[in-house]
C-alpha cells in the first residue's frame, strides 16, 4: 500500500489516459493482448525446449511481466462492467473466448516445459554435487588403508580439497 501524507491531502490522480475507456475498447484490446501473450508464451516454450541460453529466457520473462500486469488490469475492469460485457457484439465475445482458450493452452504448455526444464537442471546439479562430494571424501594420503595395508598407490588429489565448488544458481 502506498504511503500517504494525511497532513497535506492531495487531489485524486486521474487514471492514465491511454487505458481503454469502455467495454468495447477493453475487449478489443484484451483480444489483441491475449494473442500477443500467447505468441510470447509459445516462443518461450520453444526456446526452453531448444535449450536456449539463460539470457534469452530471461528476456522472455522481462517481456511477460508488463503484459501480465496490463492483462490483469484490463480483464478485471472488463469483468466488473457487467452491463458493458452484455452489450458486446457476439463476434467479439467469440474472439475473447477463443483468445482466452489459446492463452490457457499456451500457458499450460509453457508451465510444463518450464517444469521439465527445472527437473532436468536439478538432476544435473545433484549429479555434480554427488561427484564433488565423492571427490572431497577421497583419501588424503598416497597410501590408503583400504588398499590392503598400504600396498596400493593412489596419486594424491591435485589442488586443495576446498577448491571444489559449485555454482548452484541456474
Amino acid at each position: 500500500m502506498d504511503k500517504v501524507d494525511v497532513r497535506f491531502p492531495q487531489p485524486a490522480k486521474a487514471p492514465p489516459s491511454n487505458l481503454p475507456k469502455n467495454a468495447l475498447e477493453r475487449a478489443t484490446v484484451l483480444v489483441t493482448l491475449m494473442a500477443r501473450m500467447t505468441s510470447l508464451l509459445q516462443q518461450e516454450t520453444a526456446a526452453v525446449q531448444a535449450r536456449r541460453p539463460t539470457s534469452e529466457l530471461a528476456q522472455f520473462a522481462k517481456d511477460k511481466q508488463p503484459m501480465s500486469l496490463v492483462y490483469e488490469d484490463i480483464s478485471r475492469t472488463l469483468r466488473v462492467d457487467r452491463e458493458g460485457m452484455r452489450n458486446l457484439p457476439d463476434e467479439l465475445k467469440t474472439s475473447l473466448k477463443e483468445a482466452a482458450t489459446a492463452l490457457y493452452a499456451a500457458s499450460a504448455e509453457n508451465a510444463e516445459a518450464l517444469r521439465l526444464s527445472g527437473i532436468a537442471q536439478k538432476i544435473i546439479v545433484d549429479t555434480v554435487v554427488g561427484v564433488v562430494t565423492k571427490a572431497q571424501k577421497a583419501p588424503t594420503t598416497a597410501y590408503a588403508a583400504h588398499m590392503g595395508g598400504g600396498r596400493g598407490y593412489t596419486p594424491p588429489p591435485n589442488g586443495a580439497r576446498a577448491s571444489a565448488a559449485l555454482n548452484t544458481r541456474l
